[in-house]
């Protein structure tokens, strides 16, 4: 009987394993391997994903771009198509200050278990989408992103970034 009890909770502790999202953890851009529009690149660009208890995602991007000025993202999001709100350093300093919405949202559908289809808004308009998937082997984050230039132009970028702890 105990045999039989510490078998399951071994299968169970393993399932439940198994069902955390390949993306959580630590990632740091990888220049390299990305497709950016010609330019300097970000001095720094590490992302952070962590599951809450509920099965919210919890991301953060800190990025310090190439003149040194540092910027952050966050957003709380479940894989479920819906829009949730997403901060950046503008927006969480605005709702500090007088309560303000952020005006972006973040949505994000699930494609297969290392893949999601995600959507940028600003005030309800879509300003960037893409795809967002972890490799078969786990050690790196790939996601594409199709956005609008000021001149209208679409451009479809790839960022790559390294598994750089859990």
């Amino acid at each position: 009987m105990k045999l039989a009890a510490a078998l399951l909770l071994a299968c169970c502790a393993c399932q439940a394993h198994a069902q955390v999202p390949h993306i959580v953890g630590t990632w740091t851009f990888n220049a390299a391997e990305s497709k950016l529009p010609p330019g300097p690149s970000p001095q720094t660009h590490v992302r952070r994903y962590s599951l809450d208890d509920d099965g919210t995602l919890i991301g953060v991007a800190v990025i310090v771009d190439a003149r040194g000025v540092p910027h952050f993202l966050q957003f709380a999001a479940k894989p479920d198509g819906r829009d949730y709100p997403e901060f950046d350093d503008r927006s969480a300093a605005n709702y500090l200050k007088d309560g303000a919405k952020p005006p972006r949202t973040y949505a994000e559908t699930p494609i297969d278990s290392r893949t999601v289809e995600w959507v940028d808004k600003a005030d309800g308009r879509v300003i960037a989408h893409g795809r967002k998937w972890v490799t078969e082997d786990g050690q790196q984050l790939r996601f594409t992103s199709e956005v609008t230039t000021a001149s209208g132009e679409k451009l479809e970028l790839l960022y790559v970034f390294d598994r750089t702890g859990t």
